[in-house]
């Protein structure tokens, strides 16, 4: 078993660190929430990294200052600020285009809420179920049109650049100091998560589910969002086993 003083925690965001909401506007990150990841970044000297497909600019309207000092890797890891420096691909324009041709699309009297982000474009078909199979359809339309990659989800089909995934995030961050020479314990809850639990795997750390969506893949599962902050405070508190047991 791994010395707590040797773990690195990285953590995905949605469905992770707070609930999967009906849109992802209406996601908000509580000061108990800041508090407990900047507690957390303390007592594991600075390795806990949140690993995201929402973009850094969207996690920075989120949480405020709060995020300065953690590492981020954003836009399923096309994005890696650590240190204060900022890693990313150059600004593409063909993401607000494909957002308006998509809405043009569907509108969102269908339902289906479209997502813009720095290097990506998320297309949620949560409120709209029945639209599942045209909004799949579009994507690979757009995606071969573009030469872009499509990264399911949880009722989401997102586009993004052909490239760097969770699971390069993870390798990319664990290079770094302080990272480097720690055991890397990964928690997520969707498909997009498990190449970066097969990173920390391969890394000689660990991944953890929360929720059953990709249970299998995983080392241990956790409840939900609740359960997870509730081992955070563990770890925090001194439990050796918060997250290696």
């Amino acid at each position: 078993m791994t010395s707590p003083a040797l773990l690195a925690l990285l953590l995905d965001f949605d469905g992770t660190l707070v609930p999967t909401a009906a849109t992802p506007d209406a996601v908000a990150v509580s000061d108990d929430l800041r508090a407990l990841v900047a507690a957390a970044l303390r007592h594991l000297d600075g390795r806990l990294a949140i690993v995201s497909g929402r973009s850094l600019e969207q996690l920075d309207a989120l949480w405020g200052r709060s995020l300065w000092h953690v590492t981020i890797a954003a836009s399923h890891g096309q994005e890696l600020r650590h240190d204060g420096r900022l890693r990313a691909p150059p600004e593409t324009g063909i993401f607000p285009h494909l957002a308006r041709a998509t809405n043009a699309r569907f509108g969102a009297a269908q339902g289906v809420v479209i997502e813009l982000k720095s290097f990506g474009l998320g297309m949620h078909y949560r409120l709209a179920p029945r639209l599942s199979a045209a909004v799949r359809d579009w994507a690979e339309e757009c995606a071969a049109e573009h030469d872009l990659v499509i990264q399911q989800g949880d009722m989401v089909f997102e586009l993004r650049m052909p490239g760097a995934d969770k699971g390069d995030a993870v390798r990319a961050i664990m290079q770094r100091a302080p990272f480097a020479g720690s055991t890397p314990v990964y928690v997520g809850d969707d498909l997009t998560d498990i190449a970066a639990i097969a990173a920390a795997r391969d890394l000689g750390g660990r991944g953890i589910a929360v929720g059953p969506r990709i249970a299998e893949h995983a080392d241990g599962v956790l409840d939900d969002p609740a359960d997870l902050l509730r081992r955070i405070r563990a770890l925090i508190g001194g439990s050796t086993g918060a997250f290696m047991t």
